[in-house]
């Protein structure tokens, strides 16, 4: 595994100067751009070095990172989920770090999801001891079901968890609750359909 100081000598000229500019991890938005203390900790940390070899990871968008390729010639900024690392999964942020850094380290706009406006909500597939997991949903869908409940609603699940639910902002505050897009699905006429569609969405 190469140094993360070598790396950085081979990223672009831009990014260089930007990175001996700052002594602070840099704020923007949603996306923490790190400072060179943390560059070194978070690609240590996150083994990208083993992952994706010739790439450094920049910065940091909750669960998703951001990359250059270390090959001398400058080239795109790339942001991948850092659950599934490898050159497969990375997607093109921008053209280039200055012309990300112009922009004030702004993500382009995310694809609107493909659901209808509203429809009832289901739970399921959540492990029957997950009773905290279950109180997140709860909270994320504004639902008053009884703390005394949990367990009866885990042992029937797929169940009812709302109605008439608005369903792009259900998605957009999945986008901050990670660990709830496989347990909320939407009905449909054909079954129920997952909120956060995957690349092979599931249908029961």
């Amino acid at each position: 595994m190469e140094m993360v100081e070598q790396l950085v000598s081979r990223t672009d000229a831009a990014y260089q100067r930007w990175l001996a500019s700052v002594t602070d991890d840099v704020g923007a938005d949603w996306v923490v751009m790190y400072c060179l203390e943390s560059l070194l900790e978070r690609n240590t940390t996150y083994e990208i070095g083993t992952w994706l070899p010739g790439y450094l990871m920049i910065g940091q968008e909750g669960d998703r990172g951001f990359f250059l390729r270390c090959d001398g010639g400058g080239g795109p900024v790339f942001r991948a989920d850092l659950g599934g690392l490898g050159e497969a999964d990375l997607v093109v942020v921008a053209p280039a770090f200055e012309v990300w850094r112009r922009s004030g380290f702004a993500l382009p706009p995310e694809p609107e999801p493909d659901l209808p406006p509203t429809a009832d909500v289901y739970l399921d597939k959540v492990p029957v001891d997950a009773v905290q997991l279950l109180a997140r949903a709860r909270k994320l869908l504004g639902a008053d079901w009884r703390f005394g409940d949990f367990r009866g609603l885990l042992a029937v699940q797929p169940f009812l968890a709302a109605r008439s639910a608005r369903l792009y902002a259900l998605h957009r505050d999945l986008e901050h609750a990670s660990e709830l897009r496989p347990h909320l699905f939407y009905a449909t006429d054909h079954g129920l359909e997952t909120v956060w569609p995957t690349d092979r969405p599931e249908t029961r």
